[in-house]
């Protein structure tokens, strides 16, 4: 199914109208301006990756699609809604942080299962049962009774990936899930994400790792100092980057 068509079926299955609408967004930290201003829109059902150097503004923005963060200046919207909090809309946002966030205490079940039934007040056997759908997903059916201490660092991540899906949200972000696994583990979760790529959700990722950005991302947005530098399809900024700032920071990392 290609990208329009997924995302209109996922639209009706959902009845989500829009994707992300960021408007002159800014954000502070006492003196520091982390984001400056920053206008965007994510469409529903696109594929959308941010990247640029350490510390340039990425996860901050990330966090505040996400609602973790506040906006200073500007607004956010989701679904036609200002994002101002996280409580209202941690069942429609799913993120998957750097460092997988599993409850060491549960097992991988209890993990999957636990936002689902506290907070969609889902019933215990219908979570179950999406549980165990997620964890095929994910090639991990088999570790479901097992404790995240027993997992490896690949494994945990393709754990949270799927518990962030339980959630069933209508956008997906990823804030360098690669980022703390160790170099053979990494294939296994980008092949995850790939796996979710064009379906209908609307995705957003911050990496480091190019050549799969390049492949999978609909759109590449380049920030530098908190602002948006670049905002191009793939090819196009991998090939033939606008700004100087942008030839160097591939020049460093190609």
């Amino acid at each position: 199914m290609g990208r329009e068509k997924a995302a209109s079926a996922y639209k009706e299955e959902t009845g989500m109208s829009h994707g992300v609408i960021i408007k002159d967004a800014g954000k502070r930290y006492g003196d520091f301006t982390a984001l400056k201003g920053v206008n965007l829109e994510i469409k529903q059902g696109e594929f959308f990756t941010l990247l640029g150097p350490s510390g340039c503004g990425k996860t901050t923005l990330l966090r505040m699609i996400a609602g973790f963060n506040s906006v200073d200046g500007g607004e956010i919207r989701f679904d036609d809604k200002v994002i101002n909090n996280l409580e209202a809309h941690k069942r429609d946002i799913g993120m998957v942080f750097q460092h997988f966030n599993l409850f060491p205490h549960m097992t991988v079940m209890e993990n999957m299962v636990y936002a689902p039934i506290r907070v969609n007040r889902m019933p215990k056997d219908q979570a179950k049962e999406k549980a165990l759908e997620l964890l095929k997903l994910v090639g991990l059916t088999e570790k479901a009774d097992v404790y995240p201490g027993k997992l490896s660092g690949g494994q945990k991540q393709r754990i949270a990936i799927a518990r962030a899906l339980a959630m069933e949200p209508k956008i997906m972000l990823f804030d360098e899930p690669t980022s703390a696994l160790d170099p053979e583990m990494v294939k296994e979760v980008l092949e995850v994400i790939k796996g979710l790529a064009h379906t209908g959700i609307t995705m957003a990722l911050v990496t480091h790792e190019m050549g799969f950005a390049r492949e999978v991302s609909d759109r590449i947005c380049f920030i530098d100092n908190g602002q948006i530098v670049e905002d191009s399809n793939p090819a196009e900024f991998f090939s033939n980057p606008k700004s100087e700032r942008a030839q160097n920071f591939l020049e460093k990392v190609l």
